[in-house]
């Protein structure tokens, strides 16, 4: 699956700079096309704050870069009007609320008076790079700040996405800086505010397995134990929803669970010992909860948990 999807991507990627975008959009895979419309908005966007667009002035490039950013999305919302088959819509449709949020981020490059890509500004976006030195035929770097991934392709099909939010970019930023370090995230907030989806979200932008669960108080410590092993040796994510339902006394040996994969994930071990069996790693492991604080019948967190 994974290499399979690598090689469309690659396809994918060359294709693009061979006809009209509005063409190209039409014959590709919809995880494919966002993913690949991605490297080229970031590739143009730093070209254009290099100086390379406009020569010597990336204040007038990036503007440039704005007109052209419209222009795409105009001739998207052309093809979103005439006769799509259910399937290309859900495509389109999600690749216009990636395109809406990049015409946002560019419009806040101009207005702040961004001036080079080592800009704070810029930094803090999730940016895609297509780079020929991983493996054997390349692949996608995607960097945010100090934080540095490789696309996992998992095969997501034509999966709807979030309007991406300021909030939503700082919980992003906040996660792929916790997932760097080999730490899990825990977003916290009011029920309906979307904790869970926006780390859903992320795992798409990643492309990423995550694996969404509702905890309760019937969760034993084996039971987290096989979860926990069929992530790791998988490597995809999991959103354990209202983690404090979980007894107390199953949560303190969930923590020594969790920390036994992190130690693992920091020494860059390809396989480690867990609850008396070796399995294999793979580094793309992440741990995820939400929890709705202060209703009755919710726990604390134990310390080490936290931690």
């Amino acid at each position: 699956m994974v290499e399979s999807l690598r090689q469309l991507s690659k396809a994918s990627v060359y294709d693009y700079t061979t006809r009209p975008r509005h063409e190209w959009v039409m014959d590709h895979a919809g995880q494919i096309i966002i993913l690949v419309s991605q490297i080229y908005w970031a590739k143009g966007a730093e070209e254009a704050l290099d100086g390379i667009l406009v020569p010597d002035d990336p204040i007038e490039g990036i503007k440039q870069w704005y007109d052209q950013t419209v222009h795409y999305l105009n001739g998207l919302i052309q093809l979103v009007r005439g006769e799509l088959t259910k399937l290309q819509r859900g495509a389109l449709v999600s690749l216009i609320t990636i395109d809406v949020h990049n015409r946002d981020i560019i419009e806040y490059l101009i207005n702040d008076g961004t001036a080079s890509k080592k800009e704070f500004n810029w930094q803090m976006r999730i940016r895609y790079y297509w780079d020929e030195s991983i493996g054997a035929i390349g692949d996608c770097r995607i960097e945010q700040v100090t934080a540095s991934f490789v696309f996992a392709h998992e095969y997501l099909g034509a999966s709807f996405r979030l309007v991406i939010t300021p909030l939503s970019d700082r919980c992003y930023m906040t996660l792929t800086g916790a997932l760097q370090l080999q730490l899990g995230g825990a977003p916290a907030g009011p029920a309906g505010t979307g904790k869970t989806e926006t780390t859903k979200d992320l795992a798409k932008a990643l492309g990423n397995c995550c694996v969404v669960f509702n905890c309760g108080e019937n969760l034993d410590y084996k039971f987290m134990g096989k979860f926990l092993k069929g992530l790791a040796q998988c490597g995809a994510w999991a959103c354990f929803d209202e983690f404090n339902r979980i007894n107390v006394e199953v949560l303190s040996v969930v923590a020594q669970q969790i920390i036994t994969i992190q130690i693992a994930l920091r020494g860059n071990a390809s396989e480690f010992e867990f609850e008396g069996q070796v399995i294999k790693l793979i580094p793309t492991f992440g741990v995820f909860i939400t929890m709705n604080p202060g209703y009755a019948g919710r726990t604390e967190l134990p310390d080490n948990l936290k931690a």
